[in-house]
């Protein structure tokens, strides 16, 4: 199974900032999404970032710092209204269901119709599901996806929900007359059985620990320097967990995160007027001269040597 740290697509996350900051969901709150996001050190503006994810569990917390500024109506209308935008504007009709799942933190998916009708159901790691937030902001996501899909999909008529937390979900005051079981193996939607028999069986692709590591820190390279502690502490794991993880794949947190920064350097040297001294500083080192030899200590070239061969 490997480490357990959940992702969820950049483009995705954006949307649904981009979302709520055009149209001033926060308003009356002392706060704004920017803010938001900075305290609980989501990336913010993903747009000119090469990473592809977001570690799922500090988007959690966005969301749960979120809720706590809205009315709850005002939440639950937020995560209805842009799991329908996205599937407009990201497109969901396009994508296939393996596709689908890349975007989110949810292992595997099982649709399948009986005569009671039809379910959806989907597992999501322990520290996603941990979040009534986070599970809500799932099934309004994969509602969407699969109305994109199937346009004669009803409303659902049965929720089953892993969280055991009723106050928690109570919090959020949903008013509605379908039933939610708690407490469940799997998330699952139920609806009316479809015209159309369908049935599939998906599971998510797998990743190694190395990339899982690298996926989660790469939207912080050039933003923010992120040392293991800290690393561990946004995906609520332990350091050693971590160490012997990559430790068993031959490498280490130190050289996957300068790899990326390796990579973030050479990106923004070619393309943008930065100095050395500019870049050495986004990446967190103590001064130009120590960046340099880093970086020539990996790639044999200086960084200058390589600005001028890619210019």
């Amino acid at each position: 199974m490997g480490l357990d740290i959940p992702l969820i697509d950049k483009r995705v996350v954006s949307h649904f900032q981009q979302g709520l900051q055009e149209k001033k969901w926060l308003a009356l709150s002392s706060s704004s999404p920017a803010k938001l996001a900075s305290d609980v050190n989501l990336p913010f503006s993903m747009d000119t970032s090469s990473a592809r994810y977001v570690p799922f569990n500090v988007f959690a917390l966005f969301l749960m710092s979120l809720k706590g500024h809205l009315s709850p109506s005002a939440f639950t209308s937020l995560l209805l209204e842009s799991a329908d935008h996205a599937a407009q504007e990201l497109q969901f009709s396009e994508l296939s269901i393996q596709d689908f799942l890349l975007q989110f933190p949810v292992g595997n998916l099982l649709v399948k119709q009986g005569s009671g009708g039809l379910s959806i159901s989907f597992k999501m790691t322990t520290s996603v599901a941990s979040h009534v937030e986070s599970e809500l902001f799932l099934i309004v996501y994969t509602h969407a996806y699969f109305k994109s899909h199937y346009e004669d999909l009803g409303k659902p008529i049965r929720y089953d929900l892993v969280t055991r937390s009723s106050e928690q979900l109570s919090e959020l005051k949903i008013q509605t007359d379908t039933p939610q079981y708690l407490g469940q193996a799997s998330t699952c939607i139920q609806y009316p059985p479809l015209a159309k028999e369908c049935t599939l069986e998906v599971q998510a692709q797998l990743m190694t620990d190395t990339s899982k590591v690298a996926e989660a820190l790469s939207p912080y390279i050039g933003r923010m320097d992120l040392d293991l502690d800290t690393f561990c502490d946004l995906n609520s794991l332990g350091k050693r967990t971590i160490q012997r993880a990559l430790s068993q794949e031959n490498t280490t947190f130190r050289e996957v995160k300068e790899s990326l920064a390796f990579d973030f350097s050479k990106r923004v040297l070619a393309e943008q007027a930065y100095s050395i001294a500019d870049v050495a500083q986004h990446l967190g080192y103590a001064d130009a001269s120590q960046f340099i030899r880093a970086f020539k200590r990996t790639n044999g070239i200086t960084p200058y040597q390589w600005k001028k061969r890619n210019s």
